[in-house]
């Protein structure tokens, strides 16, 4: 399995969900070896190590390289310029990419005896499983999380990666896509093959969202406060921007509202100066990017949850909001939203029905109690076991095909 980040060393979701995935592989009997690029500087350039306590199963190879998950050409110049062994390295992220390809190359052939499939996470790793194919026979399941057209939107494609995701659904042997809403988006913009796809929903380990909450929550709570939270990537694809002007248009109207940005990225500076130029400095909170238990508490404290995302092939940080036993607001560009009912929707644009929403769920706590008991129960039919399931589902029928 080729994948991008691996817990507690993840950025996002995607690493979550490669957790998730191979912990459920590993349940039902599956022997998984993760192969990663590590964004740190490595004594050799690769080297084998148990990485995660809880699944002794998984054994994980690590690549000397800077890549991690959501880079663009600008910020991985940005990274390799500000390491001390960056001459090892090349100057642009699709060669870098090609280069993990050559290193993933080798590692296959030197395991080819251990594995029966190639399992690739997102654009990054696809050359890598590409090559592993390639070198081995053996047959490849291209895993997709999110595709150019979903990270940058329409004007701002980058077309060698739209090129490299296109050759990697026609190479695949088989597709795993997170939602029907993604499997329908790869058949329209790609053109592949909607036989080869087999929809593999993302799920959540309950038991880490069942932190109590914090004393400073505590305190806010006692004041009066009423938390709404983001969790995601500060970009464009997760809306962060729409959020911010329902949050206006919010404080108009109820000044105890609290909304709470957990995250990281390119769009950081511009929602702070922005939220300050509309006069929200006592409305709005930047908390940072967050993990483990303290991200658990975050969402705990929260009188409701929202996900404003432009184009969201999956949403699992919604899931993560359920599993806390918080309320739920996402967006209809979403696809969680084909596979929960009890929740709040909304079109990303329409901030002015964002914030009605907004304002129903804080201020009628019936409305906010129902989505909260009704959601945690639905939320208890998402598995990583039923998941990996799926995947060795897919594993039997390209073994034997």
């Amino acid at each position: 399995m080729f994948g991008w980040e691996f817990p507690p060393h993840n950025s996002g979701g995607l690493g979550v969900a490669c957790q998730g995935l191979a912990g459920g592989l590993v349940s039902l009997g599956a022997k998984v070896t993760f192969v990663l690029p590590k964004k740190l500087d490595c004594k050799q350039e690769n080297y084998e190590f148990v990485f995660a306590d809880e699944e002794k199963e998984i054994k994980t190879i690590k690549i000397n390289s800077p890549l991690s998950p959501y880079l663009n050409s600008q910020s991985y110049c940005s990274i390799i310029e500000g390491l001390a062994s960056r001459q090892i390295y090349r100057r642009d992220l699709i060669a870098e990419v090609l280069r993990y390809a050559v290193c993933a190359e080798k590692i296959a052939l030197r395991l080819a005896g251990d594995f029966d499939v190639i399992h690739c996470h997102d654009w990054l790793s696809l050359p890598a499983g590409m090559a592993a194919k390639n070198a081995t026979g053996k047959p490849l399941v291209f895993h997709i999380h999110a595709t150019e057209y979903d990270r940058v939107g329409v004007d701002g494609l980058n077309r060698e990666i739209c090129l490299i995701e296109k050759q990697g659904f026609k190479a695949a042997d088989a597709v795993a896509a997170v939602s029907g809403y993604t499997k329908r988006r790869i058949v329209d913009c790609y053109g592949a093959n909607a036989q080869k796809i087999t929809v593999v929903p993302n799920a959540v380990n309950r038991a880490e969202y069942a932190a109590p909450l914090a004393d400073e929550f505590l305190k806010l709570k006692k004041n009066g406060k009423k938390i709404v939270l983001f969790v995601g990537r500060l970009t464009f694809q997760k809306g962060p921007d729409y959020f911010l002007k329902a949050a206006q248009a919010v404080s108009r109207i109820d000044k105890n509202a609290l909304f709470v940005f957990s995250g990281s990225g390119d769009m950081e500076r511009w929602l702070i100066e922005e939220g300050a130029r509309l006069g929200l400095a006592g409305n709005v909170v930047f908390a940072g990017f967050l993990r483990g238990v303290d991200l658990a508490r975050l969402y705990k404290m929260a009188d409701l949850y929202v996900m404003p995302s432009v184009s969201e092939p999956f949403g699992l940080t919604s899931l993560e909001a359920l599993a806390s036993g918080t309320p739920i607001l996402i967006s209809r560009q979403s696809g969680v939203g084909e596979m929960v009912s009890h929740c709040l929707k909304v079109d990303f644009w329409d901030t002015d029905q964002m914030a009605a929403k907004i304002l129903a769920a804080l201020r009628y706590p019936a409305l906010g109690d129902e989505l909260r008991q009704n959601g945690s129960v639905e939320v208890q039919k998402f598995d990583w076991v039923d998941s990996a399931r799926k995947c060795m589902d897919i594993y039997q029928q390209i073994l034997t095909t």
